[in-house]
């Protein structure tokens, strides 16, 4: 998956040269239970290699000439401490992840008297030249699941103290008969996305090519953001199921270029962020005060 600009043509995504190889499993499970951790994402640190591991865990990528034997994997979901690995352990045998519970610290929620002033932090429009986007590809492609994994992702401010009512995004087209996403709120450090900002993992699930404004109530989690805190607010891949009998893609619109809002992308978990400036169709409404 990639940010696409699209100015008056299409630019063709070239097909990247399959390594005939290795294939690189293995299976992620809650700490020593026999219960499946699904939807975990795998990656290389630093790189933009791995996948995302399917309803019961397993996962697979093709090897790389591109990848080191002491490169690290790093294996993460929502809610678990990371677990990380090396490559040269996946290219020996199929292995068994285990991930632990992260101890979380419930929110102090504080209650407030004054008044509060609905608020939208985020764009509404739903134009845009530029498209955040997958490509329609038969359900045992292995392009297909090169895709999962990728992120996008846009900077919000708020000019105020607030309360997260919802989370808003526009599809404007969508071909495949079930699509699921990950929502992740990232705290930002060094002007690059850093630490997760909610401790559940919160999943938007598509069918039968539902497409339009597609919202998330985020209430039950009593997210509060501080006057002036910034933070991304990013989607990723997690799977997709059906196929179109056109060429097509399931996309998110932005508009572009505007330089005072960046839209931020890449490839897998644990890849480099890329940026460019643009202003993706997402938004939140808050409730704020002064």
């Amino acid at each position: 998956m990639r940010f696409t600009l699209l100015i008056g043509f299409s630019l063709i995504l070239c097909r990247p040269t399959l390594l005939v190889g290795q294939t690189l499993q293995g299976q992620v499970y809650y700490d020593s239970t026999a219960a499946p951790v699904p939807f975990a994402s795998v990656g290389v640190k630093g790189k933009a290699l791995g996948t995302v591991a399917d309803a019961q865990g397993r996962f697979s990528f093709s090897d790389s000439p591109d990848l080191a034997a002491t490169d690290t994997v790093v294996v993460t979901c929502v809610g678990y401490q990371p677990a990380r690995l090396v490559v040269r352990q996946l290219r020996q045998q199929p292995i068994t992840i285990r991930l632990r519970k992260q101890p979380q610290t419930l929110r102090e929620v504080m209650v407030r008297h004054q008044q509060l002033k609905p608020q939208v932090l985020g764009r509404t429009g739903t134009s845009g030249i530029a498209h955040w986007g997958v490509n329609s590809i038969v359900a045992d492609s292995t392009r297909r699941r090169e895709k999962l994994g990728s992120e996008f992702g846009t900077f919000l401010t708020s000019s105020r103290n607030c309360y997260v009512d919802d989370f808003n995004v526009y599809v404007a087209r969508n071909p495949f008969r079930q699509v699921r996403l990950r929502l992740l709120f990232y705290a930002v450090r060094n002007s690059r996305p850093a630490e997760l900002l909610l401790p559940a993992d919160i999943q938007l699930v598509l069918t039968e090519q539902q497409h339009g404004w597609i919202s998330v109530d985020l209430r039950p989690y009593n997210l509060q953001l501080n006057k002036g805190q910034k933070i991304v607010v990013a989607l990723q891949w997690l799977d997709a199921v059906g196929e179109t009998a056109s060429y097509d893609s399931f996309d998110v619109p932005a508009a572009f270029p505007t330089p005072l809002h960046l839209v931020y992308t890449r490839n897998k978990s644990q890849d480099q962020w890329k940026f460019y400036p643009g202003q993706p169709s997402l938004y939140l409404n808050v409730q704020s005060w002064r």
